[in-house]
C-alpha cells in the first residue's frame, strides 16, 4: 500500500510556524496588559496609603508643609493614575489586535487541515479502490487459470 503524502506539506508547516509565531505574540501581549494592570494597581496602593498618612498628619497636627508636600505627592499620583490608565488602553489594543492575528493565521491553518484531512480521505478511497481492482483481477486469473476461458454463454448465465 502506497504511503500518503499531503501535497500542501511545506504550506502547512508554514501556516502552523505562523500560528505559533502569532501565539507567541498573543502570550506577549497579555504578560504586558497584566503588568500595565499591576503597574496601576501599585500606584493605587501607594495613593491609599498617602491618603492614611495625610489622615494621620491632620489628626495629630502637622505642619502645614508637610500635608502640602503629601498632597502634591498624590496630585503626582492622580496623574500617574492617568498615564497607567492610558497605558493600559494602549496595552489592551495591542492584546486585541494580537488576538484577531492569532485567531487569523488558526483559521488559515484549519483551512490547510481541512485540505489534508480530505486529501487523505480522497487517497483512502482511491487504495480501497485500487486493492478491489486487484482483488478482482486475482479471482479473475485463478478462475481462468483452474476452468480455462469463460465463454459468453457463462457470462450470460450469472
Amino acid at each position: 500500500m502506497a504511503k500518503f503524502k499531503f501535497k500542501l506539506e511545506a504550506v502547512e508547516m508554514i501556516r502552523t510556524q505562523k500560528e505559533q509565531k502569532m501565539l507567541e505574540e498573543l502570550s506577549h501581549a497579555q504578560r504586558v496588559y497584566q503588568q500595565k494592570i499591576d503597574d496601576k494597581k501599585a500606584v493605587l496602593a501607594k495613593k491609599q496609603d498617602s491618603f492614611v498618612k495625610k489622615n494621620e498628619l491632620v489628626s495629630r497636627d502637622a505642619s502645614i508643609n508637610e500635608i502640602r508636600l503629601l498632597e502634591d505627592y498624590i496630585i503626582g499620583l492622580n496623574q500617574s493614575i492617568i498615564r497607567a490608565d492610558q497605558a493600559i488602553i494602549r496595552a489592551r489594543r495591542f492584546l486585541d489586535q494580537g488576538m484577531r492575528n492569532y485567531i487569523l493565521a488558526r483559521r488559515e491553518r484549519m483551512m490547510v487541515d481541512q485540505l489534508k484531512d480530505k486529501a487523505k480521505e480522497e487517497f483512502r478511497i482511491e487504495q480501497a479502490r485500487l486493492e478491489q481492482k486487484q482483488l478482482d483481477d486475482l479471482i479473475t486469473m485463478r478462475a481462468r487459470l483452474n476452468h480455462g476461458p469463460i465463454d459468453n454463454e457463462e457470462e450470460i448465465a450469472s
